[in-house]
């Protein structure tokens, strides 16, 4: 058992075809590169350089060579190694990672992100290519990610990208799915799209769509009061500084439509983020106004709990960094597929984390003293191999 999801992954990820054209002389299997990195992030091990010298290590680990049923393993060069993960098929392997993940998530409230790959700018180095994109969906329950879809150098392509997603993917098929995103997707032709599929969204309003704000904030304003709000305790940032939040929702008691905008199809719903922050120490107080539109109706603290969701995708993110190096990794060259085995790892981190969360475990024998954090099953994966079997065979 403690072998069976690992060798399902392991046969999956050798069906991706292999770039190279004399398949009867490869000794270094693709199926197998891509584990061993993916079990090598796992360990917390983030560059090309120190994947490498970590495989290099592991060449007769005995559970290696039990998993690709070998007596001896070969351990490709670090330029071999580099060369291979850059040229892996990216559809492919996005394609494994969904259906792996696929059984884990519910797919209702969805967060869709764009994020830039710092690592891949070549900007003053080799050519005047600037850095990639890559847009996440996050499922809010499960907290990981359900897929990505890789985007040039040109931030406004993030909304065609998700556009396409919507008319390809599968997991966005589902009437009454609600889509979170930031200012940037608030566009007519996204946002009319999503209405038109029978599905939601909460829609961040800025600067980008300026009369439409001013307009959202007019309406509002025409109200006596809101139609409910909630008022969040207050809680304490790592600053020490004490945060409190309001939400407030204007809706038409009368009819669906709260405000009508000749571009955009079916606003129900305008809610006023509040935000306060006080610092204790100079007794100074900061107060900020995020506004959003909806295409449904609900109440203040149910709207309050989706928009906190949508912010785990930023907690998603700050793993990547925090916990693959992702922002110091350098990728001149194809940086989507290394980015999709990084998710890869936080989402079997977030799936144990999951499981266990405020529980203390047992590693290795061992019976832990503090309760679970990610960073922890990372410092865990890094000090024991068997901790890595129960990641995998958790999910």
């Amino acid at each position: 058992m403690k072998y069976q999801q690992k060798r399902e992954l392991l046969k999956k990820l050798g069906t991706i075809k292999d770039f190279r054209v004399h398949t009867a002389k490869i000794i270094y299997p693709l199926g197998e590169v891509l584990f061993l990195t993916l079990f090598g992030l796992l360990k917390g091990k983030t560059t090309f350089e120190e994947l490498h010298d970590w495989m290099e290590f592991n060449r007769t680990n005995s559970l290696f060579l039990k998993l690709f049923e070998k007596e001896k393993m070969d351990i490709p060069s670090e330029s071999t190694l580099h060369r291979i993960l850059i040229n892996v098929d990216n559809n492919e392997l996005e394609t494994i990672f969904r259906d792996y993940f696929k059984p884990f998530i519910l797919s209702k409230h969805i967060a869709v992100d764009g994020k830039y790959l710092n690592g891949s700018d070549t900007n003053g180095q080799y050519s005047e290519t600037k850095h990639k994109s890559i847009l996440n969906f996050l499922d809010k329950e499960s907290k990981i990610v359900i897929g990505h879809r890789f985007i040039g150098d040109d931030k406004k392509s993030e909304i065609p990208a998700f556009k396409e997603e919507l008319e390809e993917n599968e997991l966005f098929c589902d009437e009454g799915q609600i889509f979170s995103f930031d200012a940037l997707m608030t566009q007519h032709e996204v946002l009319n799209k999503i209405n038109s599929g029978k599905k939601f969204y909460i829609a961040k309003l800025k600067g980008n769509q300026k009369n439409l704000m001013n307009k959202a904030i007019e309406t509002a304003q025409r109200f006596s009061y809101s139609t409910s709000f909630h008022q969040e305790a207050g809680h304490k940032t790592e600053g020490n500084k004490q945060v409190e939040r309001r939400v407030d929702v204007y809706q038409n008691p009368s009819c669906n439509i709260v405000m009508h905008d000749s571009n955009f199809d079916n606003i129900q719903s305008i809610i006023k983020i509040t935000k306060t922050t006080t610092n204790p120490t100079t007794g100074d107080v900061k107060q900020t106004d995020q506004w959003l539109i909806a295409n449904f109706q609900q109440d203040a603290l149910a709207f309050g709990k989706m928009i906190i969701k949508h912010w785990g995708v930023e907690t998603y993110h700050y793993h990547l960094d925090m916990l693959t190096k992702e922002d110091a990794h350098i990728a001149y060259i194809n940086p989507f597929s290394i980015s999709i085995l990084r998710s890869f790892a936080i989402n079997l981190y977030q799936l144990f984390f999951n499981k266990y969360k405020g529980q203390k475990i047992e590693v290795d024998g061992t019976q832990t003293k503090k309760p679970l954090t990610m960073a922890r099953i990372k410092r865990y994966c890094q000090n024991s191999d068997r901790f890595i079997l129960d990641i995998f065979e958790s999910s």
